[in-house]
């Protein structure tokens, strides 16, 4: 009989010590779960709450087109995973020991922003979006047929438009939308131009606020791009030269335009008291001549232009007018019609008019040059083309 009993007494250890293995509560799937958040961006830090969390176990959290998410924290209240790349707004799915279940959706807020480059094509009349991989275009539907020469054009963001300032007899901001190629000409009043209706050198600053060169006046003017009014700024502007383009600098929130004369000078406006600062380009960076064309800016308000004469794209000083030369010589066989940075690659890139139109993108960095064509199926028209932009 006590043996039947120790034999008893030993299998009921074994039982009990069986139901207490910790291999057995992995079998449990986590209960309570609530996400922490309906919403979040690419890469940042997303808590799910809940009941029975093993430190050790082996968890995947799942997320819309199968987009795996990394594991950054965990405990037996919740789990920490980072929203991955590519992740699209949808189901996330929770699965351990082969057993998935949906645990809740997310709208994925994307910030990215996307630099298309786009360009008005003459010959067909039409604002093209250009592949800066392989120079092909996709048209918008709308014909755009101008009155006259244009004096720039810009990317506005808040409506995603592309607007470009007509500078015919009857002066206008021609504004395209990119979503949906409606077109809305908003003409400037008559009443601004007693003096004349030339302009130049349209720009736009962070806050979508245009302004343009009235030569006519020799002043920058703020445009109302609903009514096409004027505010002007007190300042008298008289340029010495032909220009090279102009950029909004944000830090200083400063209208800038690259003079391009005998002397040429960087021409600072100051957006808030019309304060002018003069800097000339010095002599010594002039040996080979005074051509330059197509300033541009980038994220950091930094100036670039292309110096013709020395064939190279400069960094240009803004306190001091010094230039800081690529290695990499440029030697383009057209016209350019603008020139636009783009953030992502850290690129200069032109769009030359020639026979054979092209972009051609020079890397800040690393200071390689790639030259993508136009594929001539799109030329069958001509190779005419205006006004490039990059969207921001």
């Amino acid at each position: 009989m006590r043996k039947i009993l120790s034999l008893l007494t030993i299998l009921g250890i074994i039982f009990s010590c069986t139901n207490n293995d910790p291999s057995e509560e992995q079998d449990y799937f986590p209960t309570n779960i609530v996400i922490n958040s309906q919403n979040g961006e690419i890469g940042e830090i997303l808590t799910i709450n809940g009941n029975g969390f093993l430190t050790n176990a082996n968890y995947v959290v799942t997320f819309t087109e199968n987009k795996i998410a990394a594991i950054t924290e965990i405990n037996s209240n919740n789990l920490k995973v980072e929203i991955p790349e590519n992740a699209i707004s949808g189901d996330i799915s929770l699965t351990y020991n082969d057993h998935t279940e949906i645990i809740g959706t997310i709208e994925i807020i994307n910030n990215t922003i996307i630099n298309d480059l786009y360009i008005f094509h003459n010959s067909e009349n039409k604002i093209a979006k250009v592949n800066i991989d392989n120079g092909n275009l996709i048209y918008l539907d709308t014909s755009i047929n101008y009155q006259g020469e244009t004096r720039g054009a810009v990317y506005h963001s808040s409506n995603n438009e592309y607007i470009a300032f007509e500078n015919g007899n009857s002066p206008k901001l021609v504004r395209i939308n990119l979503d949906d190629g409606s077109i809305t000409n908003v003409g400037i009043p008559s009443s601004f131009f007693t003096n004349g209706t030339s302009f130049d050198d349209m720009v736009i600053d962070d806050n979508d606020n245009l302004y343009i060169y009235h030569k006519s006046e020799n002043k920058i003017a703020k445009i109302n791009i609903d009514n096409g009014n004027l505010t002007y700024l007190e300042t008298n502007i008289n340029y010495q030269g032909e220009t090279r383009g102009a950029v909004y600098h944000s830090i200083n929130n400063e209208y800038i335009t690259f003079v391009n004369g005998s002397s040429p000078k960087l021409v600072r406006v100051n957006l808030d008291n019309g304060s002018i600062t003069n800097v000339d380009i010095p002599s010594s960076f002039l040996t080979n001549g005074t051509s330059f064309d197509d300033m541009v800016i980038d994220d950091n308000d930094n100036l670039y232009i292309y110096h013709k004469s020395e064939y190279k794209i400069a960094k240009i000083n803004i306190d001091n007018g010094n230039l800081t030369y690529t290695n990499t010589s440029v030697n383009y066989q057209g016209e350019t019609r603008g020139a636009a940075y783009h953030p992502n690659n850290n690129e200069y890139i032109a769009f030359e008019n020639g026979s054979s139109p092209k972009l051609v993108r020079v890397n800040l960095e690393n200071e390689s040059l790639i030259s993508i064509d136009i594929p001539n199926s799109f030329l069958t028209n001509g190779t005419s083309f205006d006004d490039f932009i990059i969207t921001k």
